[in-house]
């Protein structure tokens, strides 16, 4: 038996925000992807080029929801934002994306992405393994949020520790190369303006997260401080933990043996050190993806709770459990559907491939259309309560914008099936916010 209850608990500080900024940020992603970086770029300067700019386009976000978290500290995130700002049919469509597409997907990769690392080769094995991983994190965020954001606090801060120490032992004692920085650019600029658009996609899933604190919203202490802070101090830690661990994929690897390679660090380590130092390397990486399912399953399920409070959403997902004070409903949605994709990603030999593209595509037009919220609502809500302004407006918010539309269009024309078949499911919630809304005039007539 459940409860409804008008508030959530505001219990998170500024140390457990940054670290669920941290922990949702470093999942699979820098683990895996560089691979798919290499593929598209093939040369150590393009490489880098493309690790900044993602760094630049996450800081450039970052800024512009920590102006929105500030100003609507409540659970939900981008939903509170995009209603806010565009009516209830774009936040509608944000919850919807975000609950089927984006976080539930983002945790099977990360699912995923521990089975491979791990070494597991055998479908049935990994497909439940995956599944019990989603049901540990789910059921300890279920019992809680400080048990699930002190979980998070320890696997973060030691996922810290051991990239430095890796990055560190790897360029001091490791057997790589400096000759492999010098790998000459491609000289074509169109080509490779298209290039880096479609590597970028990769980039930007594994920085995707730097928005982490704003879905706890109704659950952060002293908001209006600690949102903008954990928000771009997350993102700091996390790109230069992302560039320096790239330096030493180059040190370690030519671009050439990086292309399309998944478990990157992983080969980068037997490189360095030999085969048994990259076995250990491989369990150590396997374990720091844990981290990363905590905390997206601590804040994705905020956001059908909020269109649930909402009356946007089934009524059941926007009850608190009256022992645990989570949203208990929405968890548990989050893990059925990520167990569910587990299947595809699994299943399906490019099933990997197809679901960060699912992820990533409609999670940037969200996250490109949210940054624009801070334009709409500078200007219908002159006078509204702001905290903290974004620095750099209107530049920089601009400046995301632009460059993450030019992203999406180059992934449209270059790998469309996946990111349609996300972008598809975003359509699909028209249907279900109109039933939702003739719900709520029928309650009132």
């Amino acid at each position: 038996m459940m409860t409804e209850t008008k508030d959530l608990k505001r219990v998170l500080g500024l140390f457990t925000c940054t670290m669920l900024v941290v922990g949702n940020m470093i999942g699979v992603g820098i683990f895996t992807t560089p691979g798919s970086v290499a593929a598209k770029l093939p040369s150590a300067p393009l490489i880098f080029l493309a690790w900044i700019a993602g760094a630049f386009l996450a800081i450039c976000g970052a800024l512009s929801y920590a102006e929105l978290g500030a100003a609507y500290p409540q659970a939900g995130g981008n939903y509170v934002f995009l209603r806010e700002a565009y009516g209830p049919l774009w936040g509608f469509l944000y919850g919807w994306t975000a609950a089927f597409i984006t976080q539930a997907g983002t945790v099977a990769v990360l699912a995923i992405g521990f089975t491979k690392y791990a070494g597991i080769d055998n479908a049935t094995t990994a497909i439940l393994i995956s599944w019990g991983l989603i049901l540990l994190f789910g059921g300890l965020n279920y019992a809680g949020v400080k048990v699930g954001a002190g979980t998070l606090d320890v696997i973060t801060f030691l996922k810290i520790l051991s990239i430095i120490a890796l990055v560190a032992a790897g360029m001091i004692f490791g057997k790589g190369d400096v000759t492999h920085f010098h790998s000459a650019m491609i000289a074509h600029p169109i080509g490779l303006a298209t290039a880096l658009a479609t590597a970028l996609v990769p980039v930007m899933y594994t920085y995707s997260g730097w928005n982490a604190t704003v879905y706890v919203g109704s659950e952060v202490e002293n908001p209006s401080r600690v949102i903008p802070l954990s928000l771009l101090s997350g993102v700091l830690i996390t790109a230069s933990l992302y560039i320096a661990l790239n330096l030493l994929y180059v040190y370690a690897l030519p671009v050439d043996a990086m292309k399309g390679e998944i478990a990157m660090a992983a080969s980068a380590s037997r490189s360095l050190f030999g085969t048994a130092a990259g076995r250990v390397i491989s369990a150590m990486i396997a374990m720091s993806i844990l981290g990363c399912i905590n905390a997206t399953l601590l804040t994705a399920p905020r956001i059908p709770f909020a269109m649930a409070k909402d009356g946007y959403f089934f009524p059941s997902f926007g009850k608190v459990h009256p022992k645990f004070q989570t949203p208990a409903h929405a968890i548990l949605l989050e893990m059925a559907w990520a167990s569910v994709l587990v299947l595809w990603g699994h299943l399906d030999r490019n099933g990997f491939d197809k679901l960060l593209d699912y992820v990533t595509v409609p999670s940037l037009c969200m996250n490109t259309l949210t940054v624009s919220a801070i334009f709409v609502l500078r200007k219908t809500k002159p006078n509204m309560n702001r905290p903290y302004k974004a620095w750099g407006y209107p530049v920089l918010p601009a400046c995301f914008a632009l460059m993450i539309g030019w992203i999406v269009v180059s992934e449209l024309r270059e790998a469309p099936l996946a990111a349609l078949v996300g972008l598809g499911i975003v359509s699909v919630g028209v249907p279900f916010y109109l039933y939702f809304r003739k719900q709520q005039k029928n309650q009132l007539i």
